[in-house]
């Protein structure tokens, strides 16, 4: 079963499964609670997924991770409470270091999985989560537009950057390519609506601010 398994997990939920899988093991690492249940709670896994800017459920996956892939097992559970302990740590490490590149084959190109380690070492999955959460809500802060203007002018270069290197293995790096892609769209649309809110444009005045300019295929990503 092992990782195979979990790869097909990964493949099934996505980036919300990868994110589960890596909370579990971030929890189970961790050293947060002086008196455990198990390896790993339901709170701390939704409080860690928070802490990434992810705030869904993630009991069905939890539940899924128990019932049909064996890999974790209920520990302790109360109203109140709900422990797992894992039953295959290994496996859950593997699939979340062959799906961040560090567990390729030896064969697989070494700029392939230095760009994969460069991206994922910027946290993606947390910086779209703080975006998407901002832009549901529809309206910002004052800190809210404090972090939007870092994750411009420190993060989305460093994406942007990725991208460009990136579009030479399209095929072997086009999920995270994706992300990227996502990540800066969803800021566009955080900026559209500050200058929005602030200036009084009607949105018909702000179509096309972030149009994307025309360029050869090979320069896009």
């Amino acid at each position: 079963m092992g990782r195979h398994r979990l790869s097909e997990f990964i493949a099934r939920y996505g980036e919300r499964g990868y994110a589960v899988l890596k909370a579990i093991i971030e929890e189970a690492s961790s050293n947060w609670a002086s008196f455990k249940l198990g390896d790993f709670s339901f709170k701390g896994v939704k409080k860690r997924l928070a802490s990434w800017g992810l705030d869904y459920n993630p009991s069905l996956l939890l539940a899924r991770l128990e019932r049909e892939y064996g890999v974790i097992e209920t520990s302790y559970k109360s109203s109140s409470q709900h422990w797992w302990v894992i039953l295959d740590r290994d496996a859950l490490e593997e699939a979340v270091r062959e799906y961040e590149g560090v567990d390729e084959s030896p064969d697989a190109d070494l700029r392939v999985k230095a760009l994969r380690l460069q991206f994922y070492s910027l946290e993606p999955l947390r910086i779209l989560g703080q975006l998407k959460r901002m832009l549901r809500q529809g309206r910002l802060s004052s800190q809210e537009k404090k972090l939007l203007r870092r994750i411009a002018f420190e993060e989305v270069p460093l994406l942007v950057e990725f991208a460009e290197k990136a579009i030479e293995y399209r095929d072997a790096l086009s999920r995270e390519l994706s992300i990227a892609e996502e990540i800066i769209s969803t800021a566009e649309k955080l900026v559209a609506m500050m200058i929005e809110r602030t200036s009084g444009l009607e949105d018909s005045s702000l179509r096309g601010l972030f149009k994307p300019r025309k360029e050869s295929p090979e320069s896009q990503f």
